[in-house]
């Protein structure tokens, strides 16, 4: 039995990392979590832990604050340090690293468990499928195994593992739960485009869980203390009878309210009916730009004005909450064109209007496009990517940086028309502490109610997650 310590560097349930963890536990290795972006506090712990593998998982922006870990970390202590996630799986270049002995790329619980066995019975790890391995100076680049089909055969995340790392986590409130794997759709800022050509001919991409074992996970938050269920999935309403099945279990086995994601040309009347049947509490829906030739030829969404419309409108009929992701600070974009996204989650009453700044991360398309048209490479664009999207445009520019400012005053501007004028000529100013300060104030409130969430439950949370905003 080989023991892992998993490190993660921002408070909420990482279920990708905990749905690692307990596979490897079925698998008969010993797994702990500690949590914590500060070297200082982090290192001793893991030490504690006498640990034969040290495990961080990143996206690309937060890949830095893992890297600062593992560096230090390198000096006192010789086993091996992998990264698995999405930043490694689309730049495993970080190999380079001083701090990683291996990275891991795509699904990460086969390489895993397959790694411990190997350090287990002390054999070499060189040639794990679906890892990069450091050996003799030269690296080991592994093709990636079969996609896991029969996700039935997974055992539920380790939820467990959070009482160890932060109780507060672990205690009631909101759980996450993901229902299936990948997305069909190729959205050029998302990094399923480039997934699924990376594990082309290694089994279906995507992959939903029957719903009964959907069903069995929910049951078994509900009796932790859950009080509402969030499923992540980027396309809830992809099968059509899978979802009215579940839905119906919803409402008749557990009762619980719940969040669900989907696209606008999913929305019908039939679905909307019954979400609003079984206590859906919130729909969260891609909207993303009010320009339907941007969400076309930009942003490879072919989502019709009509159908956009239609779906936000039948949500907010029903009674169900309605939450819209929206990006702005797009390549090309201007400051009028930001504006008109934020006026149409005005004009449809969207209950919590989400707003991000375009990042363009290596190895999506359009962050390859924008790479390509600034004479950038991937490596200056993993530094200019900021490891919350919700803070700094990369792109340079007058326009960006009032954009940048817009998107801070987004509450005001969509909830106050009077203000709009005085919002769009005070964009032109310096970016200050001020307006942080307005839009961490607005996404808290909308944060808390959107998420079912208690007051206290999203400061603590809000609170342990600020210095990644401030990076």
């Amino acid at each position: 039995m080989a023991h892992v310590t998993f490190v993660q560097t921002e408070w909420f349930e990482h279920l990708g990392l905990l749905a690692l963890a307990a596979y490897v536990r079925s698998a008969g290795h010993q797994v702990n979590l500690v949590l914590g972006r500060n070297p200082r506090k982090v290192i001793p712990e893991i030490i504690d832990n006498s640990p034969d593998l040290v495990a961080f998982t990143a996206t690309t922006g937060a890949h830095k604050a893992a890297l600062s870990i593992s560096e230090k970390l390198r000096s006192c202590f010789q086993k091996p340090i992998i990264m698995g996630g999405p930043h490694p799986t689309f730049f495993p270049e970080v190999l380079s690293h001083v701090g990683l002995d291996a990275v891991c790329r795509g699904e990460g619980e086969l390489p895993l468990a397959e790694l411990l066995d190997r350090l287990d019975k002390k054999q070499s790890i060189a040639d794990v499928p679906g890892l990069w391995v450091k050996q003799n100076g030269d690296i080991v680049k592994n093709t990636l195994p079969d996609l896991i089909s029969d996700l039935d055969s997974l055992p539920f995340p380790a939820h467990d593992l959070l009482a160890q790392a932060d109780p507060y986590l672990a205690g009631p409130g909101m759980k996450r739960v993901m229902a299936g794997r990948g997305c069909p759709y190729h959205c050029t800022y998302c990094f399923n485009d480039a997934m699924q050509e990376l594990v082309r001919g290694k089994g279906p991409y995507v992959r939903l869980r029957s719903v009964d074992n959907v069903m069995a996970e929910v049951k078994s938050l509900a009796e932790r203390g859950a009080t509402t269920i969030n499923f992540v999935d980027d396309t809830f309403g992809l099968k059509r009878n899978w979802a009215l099945s579940l839905l119906e279990r919803l409402k008749s086995d557990v009762g619980l309210p719940y969040i669900i994601n989907l696209r606008p040309e999913q929305v019908d009347n039939e679905l909307a009916d019954a979400l609003a049947d079984s206590g859906c509490y919130c729909v969260q829906l891609g909207a993303e730009s009010a320009d339907a030739l941007t969400r076309k030829e930009i942003l490879g969404r072919d989502v019709s004005d009509d159908q956009l419309d239609k779906a936000a409108d039948l949500i907010k009929q029903k009674g169900i909450r309605l939450l819209t992701y929206n990006m702005v600070g797009i390549p090309g974009e201007t400051l009028e064109g930001a504006a008109r996204t934020l006026e149409w989650n005005a004009r449809l009453n969207v209950d919590f209007p989400r707003v991000s700044i375009f990042q363009p991360y290596p190895r999506t398309v359009l962050g390859e496009k924008f790479l390509q048209e600034s004479g950038g490479g991937n490596t200056g664009a993993i530094e200019l990517v900021s490891e919350s999207y919700f803070r700094r445009s990369p792109l340079q520019g007058k326009e960006y940086r009032r954009i940048e400012n817009l998107h801070k005053l987004f509450m005001p501007y969509i909830r106050s028309p009077s203000l709009r004028g005085a919002i769009l000529k005070v964009s032109g100013l310096p970016s200050n502490p001020l307006f942080d300060l307005v839009f961490l104030l607005s996404m808290g409130a909308q944060y808390r109610k959107a998420t079912n969430r208690g007051i206290r439950e999203t400061l603590r949370l809000g609170l342990r997650n600020l210095k990644a905003y401030f990076t």
